[in-house]
C-alpha cells in the first residue's frame, strides 16, 4: 500500500519500538518501556498493531535489525505512527535520526516520545535536537570511559580484543602476543616480496595459489597486503589509538589521529620482521602513494537529498569535477533529470554559494536570541514536567517494590511458624521473587536514566552555541550532522532559490500556519562565498 494514498482506517495505527544496550540495562528495561508506550498510546487513542524491538544493540548504531525492519515496514503503509519511550531508544546518533526520522516522514510516518512530548513550534524543534545532541554526548561520554579501561591494558601491550594479526596468536592467560611460526612465515613472504619490488597482484597470485588464507580465513587480497605491510606490530612495537574509526557523521572512515595521542609500548611483543626491512615497505608504500590519483578526497554535499530541481521536481545531487586545466576542483549540485538526458535545462549551481546561502538563513532566522530566550522558557518547563513525571513513577515502582518484600517476609515467616513444606509455597516465591527482580530493574533504571538525562539551561546553550559556531565557521561535516533537524527541501529554479524551513509560521494574512521560507535569486548567490 503506497504511503501516497492512505487507508484511513489506518491513521490510529501504531507501532512500539524499544531497546537496551548491553552496557547498563537489563532486558526488563524492554518491557517497561513497552509499558510506558502502551500506556501513552491509549492516552493518545492510538491502536497498537506492532512492536519491534533490540536487545543489547546500541543507539549510536544503525545496524539493528528489527529497527531496520521498522523502517523497511513503514514504507509498506502499515502503520502511521511510531512510538518510543524516549528519542536516545530511536538513535543516539544525531546524523542516523535525522536520516531514518526524515524516511519515516517520506511515508507518512510519525515519530512519537512518551517522555519528550514535543510540537512543531521553534523552539521545540531546537530543543528535539539538542536532545538528539544530549543522547549523542551521553554515548560518546560512555565511550570514553571506556578507552580509559583499554588504554591502560594497551600500556601493558595486552591483546585488547578482536582477531590478532596474521603471524601471532594470543596467549588465553597472559593475553600477550606469542609468533604463529606458520603464519610468520607468510608475513615475511609478503614484506621480502615487495620490498623486492614484487607487486600485489603477483604476491596475491602465490599466496592465493598456494592455498593461504588471512587471519579470517578468507582469500588475500589488496587490502589485506596494505593492512600487513603497514603494522607496526611486525616489528615488536605495540600501538593503540591510532586510529579515528569513524568520522563526525559516525560512519566507518578510518582516519589516522596525530601521533601524540597513540600509545606506543616498543618491544611490547615479539618482532616478526627487523626495523630495516619495515622502514624500506614504508618509504615504498609512501611513494605510491604520492605518485597515485590526485582529488580523491571525498566531497561532503551539505544538502544531500535536501534539493530539488524547481522545474521538473527532479532531486538534485553534488557533482564535482576537475576544472578546464586539471588543476583544481569544481563542485556543484546538477538536476538528476538533466544529468539523465531527460529534458531538463535547469542550470547546475555551484556548491559553496548555495551552501552558503542556506546556512546564512538558517542562522539569521532560526539562531536568534528571541528564539533562544523562548527555548529557556520551554526548558524550563520540560525540566518540571519530567521530573514530576519520574518522581511519580519512582514512587509507583518503590511501593510495588515494598509490597513485594513484605509478600516474601510473610511467606517465609508462614513456612517457619507453621511447620509446612516449602514445597507448597515454592512457586509463589519464585513468582514474587522474579516480579521482585524486575521491578528493582525497573527502579534503577528510572533513577539512573533521570539523573543522567535531565538537561540544564547551561548544556542546551552551550549545545546551541556549538551549532551557532559551526555554521559560522562553515564546518561543513558538523553542520551535515544537524541541518535535516531544520531544513525540509530546498528548491532550485533557473532564476530564484527558495529553502523551505520545518518551522512553522503564522501567515500574513490569516491565522492559519505556513512554513518558513526564503528566497534568493540566482544572480546574487555569489555573495555567499563566505559567512559574515
Amino acid at each position: 500500500m503506497s504511503s501516497k494514498h492512505p487507508n484511513p482506517a489506518m491513521e490510529n495505527t501504531a507501532v512500539i519500538y524499544a531497546r537496551y544496550s548491553s552496557h547498563n540495562q537489563r532486558e526488563e528495561s524492554i518491557e517497561a518501556q513497552i509499558r510506558a508506550a502502551v500506556e501513552f498510546a491509549a492516552r493518545k487513542n492510538l491502536r497498537i498493531v506492532g512492536q519491534y524491538t533490540d536487545s543489547a544493540k546500541s543507539g549510536t548504531s544503525a545496524d539493528r535489525e528489527n529497527f531496520l525492519q521498522m523502517i523497511e515496514d513503514c514504507a509498506a503503509g502499515q502503520f502511521k505512527f511510531v512510538i518510543v519511550h524516549k528519542l536516545d531508544r530511536f538513535s543516539r546518533d544525531k546524523y542516523d535520526a535525522v536520516t531514518f526520522k526524515r524516511k519515516l516522514k517520506i511515508n507518512g510516518v510519525t515519530l512519537l516520545s512518551v517522555m519528550e512530548n514535543l510540537d512543531n513550534s521553534p523552539e521545540s524543534v531546537m530543543l528535539e535536537s539538542c536532545l538528539e545532541g544530549m543522547a549523542q554526548y551521553y554515548s560518546l561520554n560512555l565511550a570514553r570511559e571506556v578507552m580509559k579501561g583499554m588504554k591502560e591494558s594497551a600500556y601493558k601491550a595486552t591483546h585488547l580484543g578482536g582477531i590478532a594479526p596474521l603471524g601471532y596468536d594470543v596467549d588465553p592467560v597472559t593475553k600477550k602476543y606469542v609468533i604463529n611460526a606458520a603464519e610468520a612465515a607468510i608475513v615475511r613472504y609478503i614484506f621480502e616480496s615487495y620490498a623486492g619490488n614484487v607487486g600485489y597482484n603477483r604476491i596475491l597470485e602465490y599466496l592465493n595459489g598456494m592455498g593461504y588464507k588471512t587471519k579470517r580465513g578468507k582469500p588475500f587480497g589488496k587490502n589485506s597486503l596494505y593492512s600487513i605491510l603497514g603494522n607496526e606490530k611486525y616489528v615488536g612495537r605495540f600501538v593503540f589509538n591510532k586510529k579515528l574509526e569513524k568520522d563526525v557523521s559516525g560512519r566507518r572512515n578510518p582516519q589516522v589521529k596525530p601521533r601524540e595521542e597513540w600509545i606506543v609500548v616498543e618491544g611490547g611483543l615479539p618482532a616478526i620482521i627487523d626495523e630495516e626491512m619495515f622502514d624500506l615497505v614504508q618509504s615504498k608504500m609512501e611513494n605510491n602513494k604520492r605518485n597515485g590519483g590526485r582529488f580523491k578526497a571525498k566531497e561532503i554535499y551539505l544538502l544531500s537529498g535536501l534539493i530539488f530541481c524547481g522545474e521538473c521536481g527532479s532531486g538534485m545531487y553534488g557533482n564535482t569535477r576537475l576544472s578546464g586545466r586539471k588543476t583544481s576542483k569544481y563542485s556543484s549540485y546538477k538536476c538528476g533529470d538533466k544529468a539523465n538526458h531527460k529534458g531538463c535545462e535547469n542550470k547546475e549551481v555551484r556548491k559553496e554559494y548555495l551552501e552558503n546561502y542556506v546556512l546564512d538563513e538558517l542562522y539569521s532566522k532560526l539562531f536568534s536570541e528571541g528564539s533562544i530566550k523562548k527555548l529557556s522558557a520551554m526548558l524550563s518547563d520540560y525540566n518540571r514536567r519530567k521530573s514530576e513525571e519520574s518522581s511519580e513513577e519512582a514512587k509507583l515502582a518503590s511501593d510495588e517494590l515494598t509490597a513485594i518484600q513484605e509478600k516474601i517476609g510473610k511467606v517465609v515467616q508462614l513456612v517457619s511458624e507453621s511447620g509446612i513444606s516449602i514445597e507448597t509455597v515454592k512457586d509463589e516465591l519464585k513468582r514474587l521473587e522474579e516480579r521482585k527482580q524486575f521491578v528493582e530493574g525497573y527502579l534503577k533504571e528510572v533513577r539512573s536514566k533521570n539523573n543522567a538525562s535531565l538537561i540544564s539551561e547551561d548544556t542546551i546553550f552551550e549545545l546551541i552555541q556549538r551549532s551557532r559556531e559551526f555554521i559560522k565557521a562553515r564546518n561543513i561535516a558538523e553542520c551535515r550532522n544537524f541541518i535535516q533537524s531544520y531544513v525540509e527541501k530546498v528548491l532550485v529554479y533557473a532564476d530564484r532559490v527558495e529553502v523551505l524551513f520545518k518551522i512553522h509560521v503564522p501567515n500574513d494574512t490569516n491565522d492559519a500556519l505556513t512554513p518558513l521560507k526564503s528566497e534568493e535569486g540566482i544572480s546574487t548567490l555569489k555573495g555567499y562565498r563566505k559567512a559574515g
